[in-house]
């Protein structure tokens, strides 16, 4: 009776760690990190002559992101299929692969498309879209401590 109790205890344990909404949300983790290193290469080569910014399309991202969890067939683990830019492995890992973004009317006079406005802004939104993230799994998290120690939320 008690290992009976035991295992489904691990049973329920396992299913609240391996859900779908903590993948999506580690994945979108993942993906706001990758984003932030591709915009701070922007910002570190602004003064670079002949440097082309790279970008990772969040909205690319998010239509992955929604067909993966329109698509799921009731496994834990998503499967994103966003083009060239976004995909994760056969672990559920995510792959990023950054495209060069091209200039929105021509090229600067030394030869960069670069804008720091612009980079700025979708930095501030990045690190929202993270924080957000990131809350959201601390919150998952905490009530699942709140469950195991027997605590009300």
């Amino acid at each position: 009776m008690l290992w009976q109790l035991l295992r489904d205890m691990v049973m329920w344990l396992d299913r609240l760690m391996d859900s779908r909404t903590r993948h999506a949300l580690e994945l979108t983790a993942r993906f706001a990190e990758a984003r932030q290193q591709v915009l701070a290469e922007n910002v570190a080569n602004i003064d670079t002559p002949d440097y082309h910014s790279r970008t990772l399309d969040a909205g690319v991202f998010r239509d992955a992101l929604r067909a993966a969890l329109d698509e799921n067939d009731g496994s834990d683990l998503l499967s994103l299929r966003g083009g060239a830019q976004v995909r994760t492995d056969a672990a559920g890992r995510l792959q990023v692969d950054p495209t060069v973004e091209s200039a929105p009317n021509v090229l600067f006079h030394d030869g960069t498309n670069a804008r720091m406005e612009s980079l700025m802004s979708q930095a501030a939104e990045n690190g929202l879209l993270y924080n957000l993230t990131t809350s959201l799994l601390r919150s998952k998290f905490d009530s699942l401590t709140n469950a195991i120690r027997g605590r009300i939320a």
